[in-house]
């Protein structure tokens, strides 16, 4: 394979967006997002971690060669912490809950939702490098595993977050106006034309 320092991509920047599930899916990786779809904002440094994970059992033979590999479950989840508190983080954040005006003006008041309750989303993950974008699109997630963050004098407050990724066709898709992907994709179009 023929080496190529312009196909190596860094996420400079980018973000996450959640809507309520069922909301439209993007169109390609540049139209802006429908207005159901909300920015989670600033995150740390640490960006977003994505896990492809496979639980596999192989089937082995009496006569000790491995047969063959069986997936069972291919899980995948999203890991990042979100340093902005507002309106649309706290409900993601912990799972939904209602945010009321109290007494005085400008009071705010938090409830969260009741025990047991978590709601289903969408996500999209986008980054930058660049011109290139890259959009990730989730059309079911929900939070799982713990919700940490700590109150310090010496650093913000950033809540970190875990999505787990449900069943749905397709589980996820990637779209992205690379020119190095639209490349290889014309190739595999004419290899495909010159097939037929």
């Amino acid at each position: 394979m023929t080496l190529n320092a312009n196909a190596v991509r860094v996420a400079g920047t980018g973000e996450v967006y959640v809507a309520p599930a069922g909301t439209a899916a993007p169109a390609d990786s540049s139209t802006a997002l429908a207005v159901a779809w909300k920015g989670l904002g600033y995150t740390t440094t640490d960006g977003v971690a994505f896990t492809m994970s496979r639980d596999t059992t192989d089937i082995d033979a009496w006569q000790g060669s491995k047969l063959r590999t069986v997936s069972n479950a291919e899980p995948i989840t999203i890991e990042f912490s979100l340093l902005e508190t507002n309106p649309t983080v706290f409900p993601v954040v912990f799972g939904g809950g209602t945010l009321v005006a109290g007494v005085p003006v400008g009071e705010m008041i938090y409830t969260p939702p009741v025990e047991g309750v978590n709601p289903v989303r969408s996500a999209v993950v986008e980054f930058l490098d660049g011109s290139v974008k890259y959009r990730y699109y989730f059309p079911r997630i929900q939070i799982e595993g713990d919700v940490s963050f700590s109150l310090t004098r010496s650093d913000a407050v950033a809540y970190s977050v875990t999505l787990g990724i449900l069943a749905n066709t397709p589980k996820w898709q990637m779209f992205t106006n690379d020119p190095v992907m639209a490349a290889a994709g014309l190739l595999a179009a004419e290899a495909e034309v010159k097939a037929k």
